[in-house]
């Protein structure tokens, strides 16, 4: 799509949304229980860009999944601080820098029990996320717009009556194939 002086572009006001301060550790910590958290306003933003093409009409949605992610992380720290720290700083500081949960069960172990009982959230199996689940949402269908598709000429009876033909025909001496 190119933009031009009558494309409407968002401003940075209507874009911005508080960052979330965390490492890359204690995201991937956090990451399992996100998903689950958050999965009806990341489902919502998928949707609505797949469906409307347009990253502008999908901003109000990645904003919710933004705010919903603070909030989680937010939670977290009221519930689980301890615990959380714990297990990022476990993966952070895996060997050879990998963050490999393998390192780290006992800690994980630790941050899933507090979860659980306090925020009542349980780690998905493995694989959930990538299951195909049905989304039920009260965002309507966008209208598609027909394209406008130009009626071709009627096709020529014989190669004869096409004026290209004739053109050929005339410099190969009226020798048809």
């Amino acid at each position: 799509m190119t933009a031009t002086n009558e494309t409407y572009l968002p401003t940075y006001e209507e874009l911005y949304v508080p960052p979330i301060n965390l490492t890359s550790s204690g995201l991937k910590a956090g990451a399992p229980y996100l998903g689950v958290f958050c999965d009806k306003e990341s489902k919502e933003f998928m949707l609505c860009k797949a469906e409307e093409k347009d990253p502008r009409k999908c901003l109000d949605s990645n904003k919710q999944v933004s705010l919903c992610a603070s909030k989680f992380f937010h939670q977290v720290r009221e519930n689980c601080a301890i615990q959380f720290t714990n297990y990022w700083m476990c993966l952070d500081k895996a060997p050879e820098g990998q963050m490999s949960y393998q390192f780290c069960r006992k800690t994980q172990a630790e941050l899933d029990k507090c979860m659980s009982e306090k925020m009542n959230l349980n780690r998905p199996e493995v694989g959930w996320m990538s299951k195909v689940k049905l989304h039920q949402t009260d965002r309507p269908k966008p209208v598609q717009k027909q394209a406008d598709i130009q009626s071709l000429p009627e096709a020529a009876s014989s190669f004869k009556e096409v004026p290209e033909a004739l053109d050929s025909l005339k410099r190969t001496n009226n020798r048809a194939l």
